[in-house]
């Protein structure tokens, strides 16, 4: 198996790929915001923070017809400790997707391959657009 096909290999470069988005991802306990002309808003959302495991919530949204459009919005879990990283959820105003079952007893093999070549090719696209997220002083 080639190394570009590796799921390791993966992971670190999503991981790599995140602290290019989110600078301050391995200290940042809070949520914060990148807002790029001609793109949506990208908007970050610390969920969990454990000494080696982050779970963030990363996507881009905006008011729109009196309610929020959501495209795509993703869970990602960070591995701090191990410099790496991995889709956990995915979705839009069209469909969800999610990599382990509520309960986590099962795995999604399909899933976990297609959502996080998804991540990979996103945050690619974010870093290409010059996203870069910076905490918001003024949330609730």
């Amino acid at each position: 198996m080639s190394s570009r096909y590796s799921s390791e290999n993966l992971y670190s470069q999503i991981f790599n790929r995140l602290l290019d988005v989110i600078p301050d991802l391995q200290s940042i306990d809070d949520v914060g915001l990148s807002e790029v002309d001609g793109n949506w808003p990208l908007h970050f959302d610390v969920v969990t923070r454990s000494p080696t495991k982050l779970i963030i919530m990363l996507g881009h949204s905006r008011a729109e017809g009196g309610g929020v459009v959501i495209n795509p919005e993703m869970t990602i879990a960070v591995y701090l400790d191990r410099g790496m990283a991995e889709a956990l959820t995915y979705r839009d105003a069209y469909m969800s997707n999610s990599v382990y079952s509520p309960d986590r007893s099962h795995i999604d093999i399909l899933a976990k391959r297609v959502l996080n070549d998804y991540l990979h090719t996103w945050l690619g696209n974010l870093i290409v657009a010059g996203h870069s997220i910076k905490v918001t002083a003024d949330h609730e």
